[in-house]
């Protein structure tokens, strides 16, 4: 079974840096204008350019909770970290 190790002085700073390239990612927004042209390929592009600014809202929707994801498992680990200073020191070594 493979063990994960979070940093606990970096792990804010790869939420943060995480929560700011998705931000970009969800600004990106594609469009074409057709300045008057009439040609099926143009309107196919212009389909297919909405499609993919469509599967970016989406992406953008799962980029956030993958955010909130990774903010709730430093909570999550917060609060175990919390509970494990209120008890005495020889209870946490035995595992109690």
């Amino acid at each position: 079974m493979a063990e994960i190790y979070l940093d606990p002085k970096g792990f804010q700073g790869q939420i943060d840096s995480f929560e700011t390239a998705a931000a970009g990612i969800k600004e990106l927004k594609y469009s074409l204008d057709k300045q008057g042209v009439k040609l099926q390929s143009i309107d196919r592009y212009v389909e297919c350019a909405e499609a993919f600014n469509d599967t970016i809202a989406l992406f953008g929707a799962m980029l956030d909770k993958d955010t909130e994801s990774m903010k709730r498992i430093k909570l999550s680990w917060m609060h175990v970290d919390e509970d494990s200073s209120l008890k005495p020191v020889i209870d946490v070594i035995l595992g109690k």
